[in-house]
């Protein structure tokens, strides 16, 4: 029996490590519902999203600009409202990066993803950009559409969690 509270200090990380575990798993489990959530109720986030956007450029009197905007946009691209698409694309890949976060666990697993997100957002842009300056090149925006669709997806987080846990050491 411990007669001092100096004796009951090594137990105590022990519990409080594995509490933090759980509540991590917690998360991790909330944050993948969501994920699935959004995903499930895409039209309707985005139908909400667009109502949004729509009703606050309304405000600030943009909603003409908007809509000279959007014309310019390629429907190879996205028929949707570009700020709309932009905005739940943020919100679903931002959930995406937060479940990296709490399942990898690691500043340099977390590291190479965010390089790995990045890069795939800089090849989107790069390629709906040469597809402009081009003359509206169709296989830009449909490569560009296909990366979109893949990054806005749950498909990386599946990708990289087992793959960066197994091949990717925690610490170097």
């Amino acid at each position: 029996m411990p007669t001092s509270p100096t004796q009951l200090q090594p137990s105590l990380p022990r519990q409080s490590g594995r509490t933090a575990e759980l509540l991590r798993w917690a998360v991790a489990a909330v944050l993948v519902v969501a994920l699935f959530s959004i995903g499930i109720y895409s039209d309707t986030v985005l139908a909400a999203i667009d109502r949004f956007w729509h009703n606050l450029l309304g405000l600030l009197g943009l909603a003409g600009h908007a809509a000279t905007v959007q014309q310019g946009i390629s429907g190879l691209v996205t028929k949707r409202s570009l700020i709309s698409v932009i905005t739940y694309a943020l919100f679903y890949t931002s959930t995406c990066l937060l479940l990296l976060v709490v399942a990898l666990n690691s500043a340099r697993r977390i590291r190479l993803v965010f390089v790995l997100y990045g890069a795939v957002f800089v090849i989107c842009a790069v390629l709906v950009l040469t597809g402009k300056l081009a003359g509206d090149v169709a296989w830009a925006y449909k490569l560009a559409r296909r990366l979109i669709d893949f990054i806005v997806s749950p498909l990386p987080v599946i990708i990289l969690v087992p793959l960066l846990r197994w091949y990717v050491p925690a610490r170097s």
